[in-house]
């Protein structure tokens, strides 16, 4: 059943043979020509010599010409298919030579059958003795010459024997002919069935040998590329035979056989690793595997492989590296997740009540300038956590890039409206032109996005002390028919050096020059843009820059396939998006409306009940969620201000238990956790919007008069 199924598999595969293997058997064939071409001249001669007075000279003379002619084509054939073979690269090709041999070999067993039709023709013995002798050794030989092919064995020794068959059937006179006749087509068809079985044989040997030397091959080409050492062993001669590298062990073979005979006594098959010095003195790992073969007495023979571990050894060691790399990442992301959270609550009330004095009649000048400053800087700070913050999310790859549908217009327009108001319009212009049609909607993170282009545009005004500001807005694609829009941020300011540039997206990165360090920053700014645009899939990059003639940067952001997009003029992406912002217009909605501040600081406690009451609102208070929660089910308020990081309870556990209660009223999340996670936690812990500290008056004023 085993040889039943290994047979079957053979005929499988080549029933699907690959080019090499036909050209292989093929070649096998042609090779054979030149014995071929002796045989066909030695026997015709000899068939000649004893025929020529028994047989038509004519006749003789024609069938001599033709396998003379047969040897002359065999030979140039031969001799072609020689220069020819390494050539062939398709099995097209490979039938032109196919039937070419097929042809030649026909021509042969015609030739001999013609041989069998001639000596049956005649009553002399002799000459139907040499021609059985002849034909019978000349149909014989393709059993052994051309079994690799059954198609060439038959070409021959078909056409031999019919037409010797068919001379005794219809020609001959002598006695019982008509039963050599028939014994001839038996003998045909013994050959058939014995040159079946010599093919198969010979397939399976012939592919044994192919695949052999194959698997021989990318053995030594495994070998050449990954330098190892394959090693043979004999252990009672102590004779050692190697191949591959042996510069794995700078001492040579003589290094090898003293750790083979350290690890013999190892039981078992041989798996170790050892350590050695190359011919530099830098320390080598190597891997030796070995089997041991052994009889009932003794150990004969150890066979095994030797192999350079030492860039996987480097790898584990990087890989532990990274991975104590990445833990410090996150290690240092919930650091300042939480450093965050406990700055910005006493930020939160800096601003909140910063605010609160400036807005405030009865302050001095200088009074006024004081409070002024203390309100920038706390702002500054805002920033610089913000970053901060963001920074350290993208390097532990843990910042969330959301995807929806933005008006790049739109957005892009509102934050040059946020850098307008706040530059002195004597010193700075800000200029924006559209060069091209722009996409109306494309599908992007609106938030990074106007993250990057507020922070270029910030840039750009921070270090020009007086000059233009200039954004050029354009969309192109590429010969994919991909989609981008690139945005070219210029300004005439400060400029920047040579080293300044190479190191300019580098986190605190902001030069040595006097001018520069007057101008507030931390440096983030771009390092942060840079990661964001990455992270959106495109990318920011410094154009130009001068040092005393300022720079240029872009920022570009690929928009999807070019013909999927709604395309709009540069007047209509300039001024046609202003018609869909809503502006309240209802003054006043605070008054009389009942809401509840949860908040475990008191400042922030007493600083948004001012503002609310100041707006006309009843205000109650809370100092945790669980004492938020008893007030909230006792009483039914328009609005509750929940802070998230409370003791006792905190603001998740809070809402959710408020919404298990049935409480329907609006929930606002007040967090100092400013991230797109604790966004989407709020909204699946029951809140309804969410504000982070400190807190912007506008948005809570407009989420308040939506409520």
């Amino acid at each position: 059943m085993a040889k039943l199924s290994s047979f079957t598999l053979l005929s499988r595969k080549t029933n699907t043979e690959s080019l090499d293997f036909k050209i292989r058997k093929l070649d096998l064939i042609y090779q054979e020509h030149l014995k071929g071409a002796f045989a066909i001249l030695g026997n015709g001669f000899a068939f000649l010599w004893v025929a020529w007075g028994l047989v038509p000279h004519i006749v003789l003379e024609i069938w001599m010409s033709a396998m003379v002619t047969t040897v002359t084509i065999r030979m140039i054939s031969l001799w072609q298919w020689n220069k020819k073979k390494q050539s062939v690269t398709n099995h097209r090709a490979l039938r032109f030579w196919e039937y070419l041999l097929y042809s030649q070999l026909l021509i042969s067993g015609l030739g001999w059958g013609a041989v069998g039709v001639m000596a049956a023709s005649t009553s002399d013995i002799s000459l139907q003795i040499l021609a059985s002798l002849i034909i019978a050794s000349m149909t014989a030989g393709p059993l052994i010459y051309y079994v690799s092919s059954k198609k060439a064995m038959a070409c021959l020794t078909a056409p031999a024997l019919i037409g010797w068959s068919f001379g005794y059937n219809l020609l001959s006179e002598v006695p019982h002919h008509h039963l050599l006749g028939i014994l001839i087509l038996f003998y045909l068809v013994l050959l058939s069935f014995i040159g079946r079985n010599l093919n198969r044989a010979i397939l399976r040997m012939i592919s044994l040998d192919y695949q052999l030397k194959k698997n021989e091959e990318h053995l030594r080409m495994a070998m050449a590329s990954s330098n190892a050492l394959s090693w043979d062993w004999y252990v009672e001669s102590n004779h050692l035979e190697y191949n591959g590298n042996i510069e794995l062990f700078p001492e040579g073979l003589e290094q090898l056989q003293d750790i083979l005979k350290k690890h013999f006594v190892t039981p078992g098959d041989l798996d170790a690793e050892i350590e050695c010095l190359d011919q530099n003195l830098k320390p080598r790992h190597i891997a030796i595997k070995g089997k041991i073969s052994k009889d009932p007495k003794t150990t004969y023979r150890m066979t095994g492989i030797a192999w350079d571990i030492t860039t996987k050894k480097n790898e584990d060691l990087l890989r532990r590296e990274r991975d104590v790399h990445e833990a410090a990442n996150r290690g240092k992301s919930v650091l300042l997740a939480n450093a965050s959270h406990e700055i910005r609550t006493p930020i939160a009330s800096i601003l909140g009540y910063s605010e609160t004095l400036l807005g405030s009649a009865s302050l001095d000048s200088q009074n006024r300038r004081d409070v002024e400053a203390i309100h920038r800087q706390g702002k500054f700070m805002v920033t610089l956590v913000n970053d901060l913050l963001d920074l350290s999310k993208i390097e532990s790859k843990g910042l969330y890039f959301q995807s929806c549908s933005m008006n790049p217009a739109m957005e892009l327009e509102d934050s040059l409206a946020m850098i307008r108001s706040t530059l002195d319009s004597s010193k700075h212009t800000l200029e924006l032109n559209f060069e091209s049609h722009f996409p109306a909607v494309i599908s992007s993170d609106p938030v990074r996005f106007r993250q990057v282009v507020i922070n270029l545009l910030s840039n750009a005004v921070k270090y020009t002390l007086q000059g233009d500001v200039k954004v050029q807005a354009r969309f192109y694609t590429n010969v994919e028919g991909e989609g981008f829009i690139s945005l070219m941020v210029s300004d005439t300011g400060m400029g920047m050096d040579y080293h300044v540039q190479r190191h300019l997206f580098e986190p605190f990165m902001r030069g040595e020059n006097p001018e520069v360090q007057r101008v507030p920053g931390s440096g983030l700014g771009l390092a942060l843009s840079r990661q964001l645009a990455r992270g959106m899939g495109g990318d920011l990059r410094l154009v130009r820059s001068m040092l005393g003639d300022g720079s240029t940067f872009e920022f570009v952001l690929p928009v999807g396939k070019a013909a999927d997009l709604k395309m709009v003029s540069a007047h209509e992406a300039r001024y046609g998006t202003r018609e869909q912002i809503l502006v309240p217009q209802e003054t006043n909605h605070l008054k009389d409306r009942e809401i509840l501040v949860v908040d475990d600081s008191d400042d922030l406690r007493a600083l948004m009940a001012r503002y609310l009451m100041r707006e006309g609102a009843i205000v109650e208070t809370s100092e945790n969620g669980q004492a938020g929660v008893d007030r909230a089910l006792a009483k039914n308020f328009d609005v509750i201000l929940m802070d998230i990081k409370m003791p006792v309870m905190d603001g998740y556990q809070a809402a959710a238990l408020l919404r298990e209660k049935g409480y329907v009223g609006l929930i606002v999340a007040v967090t100092a956790q400013a991230t797109a996670e604790g966004r989407m936690d709020s909204r699946s812990n029951g809140f309804d919007a969410y504000l982070s500290k400190p807190v912007d008056i506008n948005l809570l004023k407009d989420i308040l008069i939506r409520a």
